[in-house]
């Protein structure tokens, strides 16, 4: 990600897409155990409602514009 972007990066990840992660069992488990890096910035959640999707479009658009946005589902 620095290379690409020719400067310092913070990956950050939030609660409930740890718990996403959790819940989708051995399947993920190496994409469990890269997010658990200290190197990532846990975010605490503060949207209403149990999904990921909630968060991440709430913490984009409403509270800190200046992120940038990597999600891996073929649907967007």
């Amino acid at each position: 990600m620095m290379d690409c972007l020719y400067a310092k990066c913070t990956p950050c990840i939030t609660d409930c897409v740890m718990a996403e992660l959790e819940k989708l069992g051995q399947k993920y488990r190496v994409v469990l155990r890269i997010a658990k890096d200290p190197r990532f910035e846990r975010l605490p959640c503060t949207h209403k409602g149990p999904y990921a999707d909630d968060c991440i479009v709430e913490r984009v658009t409403l509270i800190q514009p200046l992120f940038i946005l990597q999600d891996c589902d073929t649907v967007f």
